[in-house]
């Protein structure tokens, strides 16, 4: 990784850091994180990779479950960038990284009985509710890089 790149992942780190700690409501079922906007850019650059895995990770560090939440994030990003690599149309990269996230964090809400289940709240609803709260976000970002020079801005090397 030349310096270059590395200095644009230690911004990209840094401001997805500053968004997601600057937002009270983006832990346990309904999480809706403005700073899962940057998660896409790994969709129009592969370059951006490693700061939105340590990202995924890190973010999670003020989580009221802690280490597990940690690796549940960093997960979420591994396994939809690994994805990601085959299907090159960032709106089902979106879709996808939305899926993986309300799956992952709601087996981990589950298992850590972070989710009562006399709420009634099954692991579908989760699932969903998670999946759909960050899919409004990576779709929103999405358009927005497509439709703006954003889009060529990320993709330059």
């Amino acid at each position: 990784m030349n310096t270059k790149v590395l200095v644009k992942n230690a911004i990209v780190l840094a401001l997805y850091m500053l968004t997601i700690s600057l937002n009270p409501y983006g832990f346990l079922m309904f999480q809706l994180r403005p700073g899962e906007a940057l998660s896409v850019l790994p969709f129009f650059n592969r370059k951006y990779m490693p700061a939105l895995i340590v990202g995924g990770a890190l973010a999670n560090i003020t989580s009221p479950l802690g280490p597990i939440d940690m690796v549940a994030g960093g997960s979420c990003a591994i396994i939809t960038y690994a994805i990601s690599k085959y299907i090159k149309n960032p709106y089902i990269n979106s879709g996808v990284f939305s899926l993986v996230s309300g799956i992952l964090v709601s087996i981990m809400l589950f298992k850590t009985g972070n989710i009562d289940m006399s709420l009634k709240f099954p692991f579908l609803i989760s699932v969903l509710s998670i999946a759909g709260s960050t899919l409004i976000v990576t779709v929103l970002a999405t358009w927005i890089i497509k439709t703006t020079k954003l889009k060529s801005i990320i993709e330059e090397d």
